[in-house]
């Protein structure tokens, strides 16, 4: 009996070792679907939301190195999805390292209760790592994009308002906080990235916090009408028909890139159509041509004497029964 305990002690600590994992990258994917949904900045049910950071999930976090240009398009994706926790970097980059490691960790694991070595086990588990090492980036950077397009096309709706308040007779601080008001009925982020403008605008200067909206988004859009509202403030030209002339700009550059997308959805059905479409028309209208013509030239080229002993030949065997 202690043989046999001793025995199956191994199989039993390894496969308690991964379902460890497997509740790991569980919890690793959930913190995932939350960058996603945008609702990092909840507390709820998570130890990656713990303030502060603990110094494990700062240690996890540099545990895998990656290069400067990948960290600096993490720190821009996230800006632009609209999370701005302090640690959201370093929280991103511990489920990511979280999710890589419980890969490598289940390898062994996996061949500890398989009893033999296996290249594909191997194999599964550094591709299962490597894949989940750009799942949050790949999320990030596609609710940063969406984002900042939903952001982008509702910005000359929110000018031509500004302007309305320029010509109205305020100035850029006093039109601000109106803004501000009417942006909910526009778009959301809209709003929550116009409020931090107003509170940067106390701040400093509206020029100043204008272009740290622009640094968060990286839009060339947005970065003109930061330089906009700088060189007015500089100079003290006339802001109303800056900005009437920029959300013009705006709405041809909006134009112009949907009827770009409208040009090449063509091209983009052509394969969807070579793979799905033609098969079956093809099958429709090529086979019974064939059918017809196999019909045909049996007819033709076969002699009558040889047909008709064709016919007794599979006519036979029914007789006899």
């Amino acid at each position: 009996m202690t043989n046999l305990l001793i025995q199956e002690f191994p199989f039993f600590l390894a496969s308690s070792l991964l379902a460890g994992l497997g509740l790991l990258l569980v919890l690793g994917l959930w913190n995932c679907r939350r960058i996603i949904r945008g609702d990092w900045g909840d507390d709820s049910v998570s130890p990656f939301e713990t303030k502060p950071l603990p110094s494990w999930l700062i240690l996890l976090s540099v545990s895998v190195p990656q290069l400067g240009v990948e960290l600096r398009r993490m720190k821009r994706d996230i800006s632009r999805a609209g999370i701005y926790a302090p640690d959201a970097f370093d929280r991103l980059l511990a489920v990511r390292n979280g999710l890589v490691w419980c890969c490598l960790f289940a390898i062994p694991l996996v061949l500890i209760l398989t009893g033999q070595p296996g290249f594909l086990v191997i194999s599964a588990g550094v591709i299962l790592a490597a894949v989940f090492y750009g799942i949050p980036g790949l999320f990030l950077n596609a609710r940063g994009r969406v984002r900042a397009a939903g952001i982008l096309s509702a910005v000359p709706e929110i000018l031509d308002i500004l302007s309305m308040c320029l010509s109205g007779g305020m100035t850029l601080d006093q039109a601000l906080p109106r803004i501000v008001e009417f942006s909910p009925n526009v778009s959301s982020d809209l709003t929550r990235e116009l409020q931090l403008v107003v509170r940067q605008a106390r701040v400093s200067t509206a020029g100043v916090a204008f272009q740290q909206l622009a640094d968060r988004m990286d839009e060339v859009e947005l970065r003109s009408l930061a330089a906009t509202v700088q060189h007015t403030e500089r100079l003290g030209t006339d802001m109303k028909k800056a900005i009437d002339n920029l959300s013009v700009s705006i709405r041809s550059g909006l134009r112009s890139e949907a009827e770009a997308r409208a040009n090449s959805l063509s091209l983009k059905l052509l394969f969807p159509i070579i793979l799905c479409v033609s098969p079956p028309v093809f099958f429709v209208l090529v086979v019974p041509p064939i059918i017809r013509l196999r019909d045909h030239f049996r007819e033709t080229l076969i002699p009558v004497e040889t047909q008709d002993l064709m016919r007794r030949g599979s006519s036979s065997p029914s007789g006899g029964q």
